[in-house]
């Protein structure tokens, strides 16, 4: 009963020592919030409760990597917690990605209608990577094909972070652009988006 009356930072050097216990007064006290956290990213009960069971377990493991003087204990939490739903849709995007990109047959029976879509996609895509300015294709590239998070991509580019995220917002904004040009001519759109 005295566990439950244990503020979070001690509850952290509980479980820094495998205190079982304290994990689980961590867990019970958090979960909810944690849930609702990666909830509002992923849209997804199942795929939340999954990552949710994970997070837990990395909280457990990696509670030696907390500190006090950088914030509270569920500011840390929902930081990890946010930072992992985003690499969660990161990585599932990067499959779609790259599966539009690619379209290797797998083990998949593919008629020929489905390979002249797919081939009419992926040069599709390609030309409109193409007309982007190089420094928006590099970073766009990196950031969604490459999966990596604005950071990595700026360390890669040897660049400011605000210039990469402004390139990139640019070039998703181009690529937009792009696909949609076509459309609004055959409609008679000719607003400048």
């Amino acid at each position: 009963m005295l566990e439950k009356k244990k503020t979070d930072e001690e509850l952290m050097n509980g479980i820094q020592k495998g205190s079982w216990d304290a994990f689980k007064i961590l867990y019970e006290r958090h979960f909810q919030f944690i849930y609702k956290v990666v909830y509002a990213i992923l849209k997804n009960h199942e795929d939340t409760a999954d990552l949710c069971h994970d997070l837990f377990l990395e909280y457990y493991r990696k509670a030696h990597t907390y500190r006090p003087n950088r914030g509270s204990v569920k500011s840390w939490l929902a930081v990890r917690a946010k930072s992992r739903a985003i690499d969660y849709i990161r990585k599932k995007n990067k499959i779609i990605l790259k599966d539009q990109l690619s379209y290797q047959d797998e083990a998949i029976e593919k008629n020929t209608e489905d390979i002249a879509l797919a081939k009419f996609d992926k040069k599709q895509l390609n030309e409109a990577l193409q007309h982007l300015p190089s420094a928006q294709r590099q970073a766009v590239y990196l950031n969604y094909i490459e999966s990596l998070s604005h950071r990595e991509t700026a360390e890669r580019l040897n660049r400011p972070l605000g210039t990469v995220k402004s390139l990139i917002r640019y070039g998703l904004r181009n690529l937009k652009k792009y696909y949609l040009a076509p459309q609004d001519l055959q409609r008679g759109d000719h607003r400048d988006a």
